[in-house]
Parts: C-alpha cells; sequence; structure tokens
C-alpha cells in the first residue's frame, strides 16, 4: 500500500506540477497577448471616430454643393434672362405706328390699288437692314395680293415714313394684312 501512496503522491505531484506550469503559461500568454487586443480595440475606435468624422465632414460638404448647386441654377437663369434683355434690346425691332391700309378703286381707266400708308419704326439698338413691309390682300378666302414693300435700310432708334399704291387686278378687297419684318407686329386691317 505504500507503494500506491507512493505512486498517488507523485501523479499528484506531476498533476500539481503540469497545473502550475499551465497557470503560468496561462497568465504569460495574457500578459503577451492582453496589450496587443487593448491596442486593436484602441485602433479601431479611433478609426471609427475618424470615420464618423470624415462622414459629417462629407454630409457638410454635401449640403454645401446642393446649396451651391441651386445657388448656380438661379443665378444662371438670371443671366440668361439679363442677356435675352440686352439681345432684344441690341437687335433691330421694328414696329408699326398708325400703319394702315385703304383699298381704292378709282375709275377707269386708272387701276385699282392697296393704300399702305403711316410709320415703321425700329426701336432697338441694332440697323435693320432690308427692312420690309409683307401685304397680303383677300377677295373672299381668295388670296388676291401677295407682296412686298421695300423699306431699304432703318438705323436703331429711327423710323421711315410709308406712303405706297400697291395695284391689283380685280374685284374690292374684303381684308388684308400688313407686317414688317425682320421683327414686326402683325397687324390686320379690312374693310
Amino acid at each position: 500500500m505504500s507503494e500506491k501512496k507512493m505512486v498517488r503522491r507523485s501523479v499528484a505531484i506531476a498533476l500539481g506540477i503540469i497545473c502550475i506550469l499551465l497557470v503560468v503559461g496561462l497568465a504569460g500568454a495574457v500578459a503577451i497577448y492582453m496589450p496587443m487586443i487593448n491596442d486593436k480595440d484602441t485602433k479601431i475606435s479611433s478609426q471609427a471616430s475618424q470615420i464618423s468624422s470624415l462622414q459629417a465632414q462629407n454630409n457638410q460638404l454635401q449640403t454645401w454643393l446642393d446649396g451651391n448647386a441651386s445657388q448656380n441654377a438661379n443665378l444662371q437663369g438670371q443671366a440668361d434672362s439679363l442677356q435675352n434683355q440686352v439681345n432684344s434690346l441690341e437687335a433691330p425691332k421694328l414696329i408699326e405706328v398708325n400703319l394702315t391700309a385703304d383699298d381704292n378703286r378709282p375709275p377707269p381707266p386708272q387701276q385699282t390699288y392697296l393704300h399702305v400708308y403711316g410709320y415703321v419704326c425700329n426701336v432697338g439698338n441694332d440697323t435693320a437692314y432690308n427692312a420690309t413691309l409683307y401685304v397680303e390682300a383677300f377677295h373672299g378666302a381668295v388670296l388676291t395680293l401677295n407682296t412686298t414693300i421695300s423699306l431699304g435700310t432703318i438705323n436703331g432708334g429711327s423710323y421711315t415714313s410709308v406712303n405706297s399704291q400697291v395695284v391689283y387686278p380685280g374685284f374690292p378687297l374684303t381684308a388684308w394684312h400688313v407686317w414688317s419684318s425682320p421683327t414686326g407686329i402683325n397687324h390686320s386691317w379690312g374693310s
């Protein structure tokens, strides 16, 4: 029995030494790896903070960009409107002033004519070259007259008088239209 006690005692001592070695090894491993784990946690926390900061900056920049895009569109619209105003002031623009027409049927042997008279003004700044009056006249639904009256050149801010007789054969006119070009207002007269 004393042999069994010896065996048991040496097994117990061996097991105790093994346990002590395992505890010491485990403590050493914890001592070695714990700073690495803590360092990794610190780096992860720092990176998460940086990501959060960058996302906040990104959101601020996106808000700024959206505001600038809206402001840019608004400014572009204003610039386009101003450019259109400048263009309309510079371009020749003809308007008719007291421009009228009368169907005249004098006794034979004189020919019938449409008397067109009044003024055409260039209210634009640029010169209107080859300014023209267009004349159409009808007898009922039939186009009887389709012609032009050349006004020549009208400087910006000036006018020309019109006093033309447009001769035509046929029946009395029932309606006519006279308008100017390059840019004018369409006027209609009729009997």
